[in-house]
């Protein structure tokens, strides 16, 4: 298509056309060119527009055709025009740099303040000097883009200069623009009383809080304790956010100091204020509560605390500050167990098992049928490890139970008591064993185990359900269930791969060298995923074997057994395992040859697991 024609279709009431028309001009590069991407760039097409922005780069344009395309920012009238601009100039990068500098002094301010707002997406450290000047612009909105920009930038030596500026303008835009940019500067500076005094101002005071959180040292304790009773939720928050950040930094003497400071908090009507912060999706936030309630003891702080510790993430430092409670603050918490809801009686109940308070049997009575399954799967768990034989009649109910977490829980609180008082457990286990049910045979299959009952775990080895086998055979791995190892032997030619593979995993556990002969023929199977299994028991009973038979079938092994007997080699090392695994660099698996990368370079660090 010529040119002109090309011109037309940029005319062409068919979007498409025009944006085809678009991709045709990058093969006539020049001014003309130019002004028509320029054209196209006010399309009322935002598809058009993006393209014209892609072609315009594609042309890799010189600095004149970029002085032209700044001038777009000019245009008040077509906002896609301008965007599209801004959009191209900062994909440009540093190559705009210069034509950007000339224009920081416009006297157009919405151009100037355009202009600053690219430089901040553009990103060059050549900006700075320019920003740090517009920051007296005579145009506020001007220089309040200037004070966001150099934060964005990050260039730790306009914080000082920024300080200044917030004392030198009065606007609070400015002031609230210059606080952020310090905030994410954090560069830690001399606080004058001034800025301080800011936090008088209900508008500026969460930005202040930020600010001095960010690069103020322990002599703004004070204020920001003050900050801890302000009416406004938000900038409390900023302020107990704020003095732990403070605090995090702080030397000992420092520390100490602080903590000194909050100790005094406690049973003071502060404390409702702060405790009613809690918002678990603010992770600054949940670790300064949390160490507030451990320093000052507050037994406000429990609930909280309870509702941190059924987190992961917060668990460690909730229970490190609930261990400061003793079983008396508890109590009284405990007495509200009803008001609480779901996560907080799940929670209370675990806190009771780890305090080992097992006088607290009326609350567990209650959660092994609370409506909520999070809590009742709490309750048998806060059973089992409390040893509570007396709930062992519940727990077998629970086994029962429509949600999985909780029968897994129940079995397991069986399986802990099973430990303690065998002779409970083991007439309703023979019943759970002869069961029709699946579920109960399989936790008969775990707590026959546990129980030493091999004799009688031996009829669910062969059981009809092959979950119920996989368990029974798992069962006697795990717990090293003494038996005739023919009898496992036996199970290798299961029917289903998922109870091959545990039979293999249970003999690699009992580590009978008589059950060698038997696992090596049953690298034989169809399943690739019991090769590995059965590789791995026989490294597990007899490392040099294993070595041997990886020798032998290294050169016709591929995918996951390639893979284990890579592994398999790093454990025996030696200039043999570095020789084969030196071959599968060779492979044509790349899964394969970042096995033999990853365990070579374990070999030679010494890092082998």
């Amino acid at each position: 298509m010529k040119f002109q024609e090309i011109r037309s279709s940029l005319q062409s009431a068919d979007e498409e056309v025009r944006r085809s028309a678009l991709n045709l001009l990058r093969e006539y590069p020049g001014p003309d060119t130019s002004a028509l991407i320029f054209f196209a760039m006010g399309d009322e097409s935002w598809r058009v527009r993006k393209e014209a922005v892609e072609c315009y780069l594609y042309l890799q344009p010189d600095r004149a055709s970029i002085e032209e395309l700044l001038n777009l920012l000019r245009n008040d009238e077509n906002a896609g025009l301008r965007n599209s601009a801004a959009e191209a100039v900062i994909r440009l990068g540093s190559a705009a740099a210069d034509p950007l500098l000339n224009l920081v002094n416009d006297p157009d301010a919405e151009v100037r303040k355009f202009v600053i707002d690219v430089m901040g997406a553009v990103g060059d450290p050549s900006f700075v000097p320019a920003l740090l000047a517009a920051l007296t612009d005579p145009d506020v909105n001007v220089a309040s883009a200037a004070a966001e920009q150099l934060g964005s930038l990050g260039d730790a030596n306009s914080a000082e200069p920024l300080l200044h500026a917030i004392l030198a303008r009065d606007e609070v835009l400015f002031r609230f623009s210059s606080l952020r940019a310090l905030s994410i500067l954090a560069q830690p500076l001399l606080i004058p009383g001034e800025l301080v005094s800011l936090a008088d101002q209900d508008i500026l005071r969460k930005a202040v809080y930020e600010c001095l959180g960010a690069i103020a040292d322990c002599n703004c304790r004070d204020v920001l304790l003050k900050g801890f009773t302000c009416s406004q939720k938000s900038s409390r928050a900023a302020a107990v956010k704020a003095l732990y950040k403070i605090f995090e930094r702080a030397g000992a003497p420092a520390q100490e100091a602080i903590e000194e400071a909050v100790r005094r908090l406690a049973n003071t009507e502060c404390i409702v204020g702060i405790q009613e912060l809690g918002d678990h999706r603010d992770k600054v936030l949940t670790d300064a509560l949390l160490w507030i309630g451990a320093i000052t003891g507050d037994s406000r702080f429990i609930p909280l605390l309870i509702k941190a510790y059924t987190d992961e993430r917060t668990a460690t430092a909730a229970l490190t500050a609930l261990k400061k409670f003793d079983q008396s603050a508890l109590q009284e918490v405990i007495s509200r167990y009803a008001t609480f809801d779901e996560c907080g009686r799940s929670g209370l109940c675990i806190l009771i098992a780890e305090f080992g308070y097992a006088g607290f049997t009326a609350i567990l009575h209650e959660g092994v049928c609370d409506a909520s399954s999070r809590v009742r799967a709490a309750t048998a768990l806060a059973v089992g490890r409390l040893g509570l034989s007396s709930f062992i009649p519940d727990l077998f109910r629970l086994v029962d139970d429509s949600d999985g977490q909780v029968c897994a829980a129940a079995v397991d609180a069986l399986l802990s008591l099973a430990r303690i008082n065998p002779s409970l457990l083991l007439a309703e286990v023979e019943h759970f064993s002869s069961s029709h049910a699946v579920h109960h045979r399989k936790a008969a299959a775990q707590l026959l185990a546990v129980l030493g009952e091999g004799e009688r775990l031996l009829t669910l080895v062969k059981d009809e359900d092959s979950q119920v086998r996989k368990a029974a055979v798992t069962a006697i791995g795990v717990n090293r269930i003494e038996m005739s190892g023919s009898i496992l032997i036996l199970a290798l030619a299961d029917e289903e791969p998922d109870v091959r593979i545990a039979v293999a995993e249970a003999l690699g556990l009992l580590q009978d060298v008589s059950t060698l002969d038997a696992l090596e023929h049953a690298l034989n199977d169809d399943d690739v995923w019991v090769q590995s299994a059965v590789l791995k028991a026989i490294a597990t009973i007899n490392p040099v074997r294993a070595w041997t038979i990886i020798s032998k079938i290294h050169t016709e092994a591929s995918g996951l057994l390639l893979i284990t007997s890579l592994q398999i080699l790093e454990l025996v090392g030696g200039s043999g395992a570095e020789q084969i695994i030196r071959h599968a660099l060779g492979n044509s698996d790349q899964d394969i040859v970042r096995q033999a990368d990853r365990s070579l370079e374990r070999i030679r660090s010494g890092n082998t697991r």
